[in-house]
């Protein structure tokens, strides 16, 4: 790497774990001090990297402790999540750009790696905070090192191991009652962030949404959306993506998605998880039944290879429905949704004022479906480029020609309905833009 590709010392592999920048000792010593123990990790500790595409963001590690003192509150596996540059260079390698510190990828990791990490863990001590029984958010967190002035780094959270969890993925479509579970837990979730003080507010949120993702949305970036969605079939797809397509950038509207609150008339903004996608939601499997088991990755998700092709979100103060439009396209087939949208949206406001106990109602029912109504096409964007880049992986892997039509079927479905959709709310939206502007 060149002096003028180096920049952040982020952007150099280590002689760390796993080629990061850190050390077994750092590990070490921050579970000394926060896990309060003498106990070190032994010679046979074994440690493997895990998740899909070995981390964007991160390098993923299952540790298995050989603990030099047993002490019953140290786990038996844990999870650890390093901040880690690798992914990022091996990407921008193969895009073959003429200088790599103009691409979006670069900027994001370079100035945003850090900050994403420190909030992620300030939102894990907030979590803690938090008296609630069975609470799905998050997997329990065991330690963790943030970056600072001295720090430049090392950052790393050691976190649960979620034994005999699955990810359900994009490929799978969900039956609508199987996600009342994800819905109670965002429902705790929202109520929960309403009581943040300033401080914490400030602790867990913090990023310019166009700043990070505009060279993302550009028309050439649009392109390459309606590209990716013509890739998953194109005999199926190619006309109802260039009918969208040619809207072109009047489906980006940064305006309305930063103050959609103001438009619909919210007083106040709730806490959003911000990725919240069938690859962050992990399910335990019972006979042929699934429950929730966790909701995951509060900072960017480590879970898929294909980050480029995509927008990413972090924890925000933001609209309440962002996280719905999210959870419903990339988890329900494409009729279901359209189908059920509704109740859905209805059963996670009962949970939510149940989980706000008589406190103050940020907003109504008809603000919520409202909200929805104008986030699906900014949504949609976002998750639309998953789909294409989805079908290419995944039935690369497949064998069985039925298992691979089945899959193509499922998501040609999905990004139907939702191109569909897509034309269906923007000109919805751009009628009620027009009417507050009017007002």
């Amino acid at each position: 790497m060149s002096e003028h590709e180096q920049g952040s010392p982020l952007f150099k592999n280590g002689d760390g774990l796993f080629n990061t920048h850190v050390q077994l000792e750092d590990v070490q010593q921050v579970i000394g001090e926060q896990m309060n123990t003498k106990a070190r990790l032994g010679e046979n500790t074994k440690y493997t990297v895990i998740g899909d595409g070995n981390g964007f963001m991160s390098r993923v590690v299952l540790v298995e402790p050989d603990w030099t003192i047993p002490e019953d509150h140290l786990p038996k596996k844990f999870v650890m999540k390093i901040t880690s540059c690798m992914h990022v260079l091996n990407v921008l390698e193969q895009m073959n750009l003429p200088d790599k510190r103009e691409s979006a990828l670069w900027t994001i990791f370079e100035y945003e790696a850090p900050g994403l990490h420190n909030r992620e863990v300030n939102l894990y001590e907030i979590f803690g905070k938090w008296k609630i029984d069975d609470l799905l958010l998050s997997p329990k967190v065991y330690f963790s090192k943030k970056f600072d002035a001295e720090n430049l780094t090392k950052g790393f959270i050691g976190m649960e191991y979620v034994e005999n969890a699955i990810t359900r993925h994009l490929h799978i479509n969900l039956k609508p009652y199987e996600l009342h579970g994800v819905l109670k837990g965002l429902a705790v979730f929202q109520a929960e962030g309403l009581k943040l003080n300033k401080m914490e507010k400030l602790s867990v949120t913090g990023y310019d949404l166009e700043n990070i993702v505009g060279k993302m949305f550009s028309e050439c970036g649009l392109n390459a959306i309606f590209d990716q969605t013509r890739d998953i079939n194109s005999e199926e797809l190619t006309k109802k993506a260039n009918r969208i397509g040619a809207y072109g950038l009047e489906l980006v509207n940064f305006d309305l998605v930063k103050n959609l609150n103001k438009y619909i008339g919210i007083n106040r903004d709730v806490l959003v998880h911000g990725d919240l996608w069938s690859a962050n939601i992990l399910w335990t499997k019972n006979g042929e039944r699934f429950s929730v088991n966790k909701i995951i990755d509060y900072q960017v998700p480590y879970q898929n290879n294909l980050y480029l092709q995509r927008y990413f979100q972090s924890v925000q103060l933001e609209n309440p429905a962002q996280d719905l439009v999210r959870l419903f396209t990339s988890t329900l087939s494409g009729s279901d949704r359209q189908a059920y949208w509704e109740r859905l949206v209805e059963q996670f406001y009962e949970y939510f004022l149940d989980a706000l106990n008589d406190e103050n109602v940020p907003y109504t029912l008809e603000q919520l479906k409202d909200s929805y109504r104008c986030y699906f096409v900014t949504g949609s964007l976002l998750m639309l480029p998953m789909l294409g880049p989805i079908a290419k992986v995944k039935l690369a892997e497949m064998t069985d020609p039925k298992e691979i039509e089945k899959c193509r079927d499922i998501l040609t479905e999905k990004a139907e309905r939702i191109l569909d959709d897509m034309e269906h709310w923007h000109l919805h939206t751009r009628n009620m833009i027009e009417k507050w502007q009017n007002a």
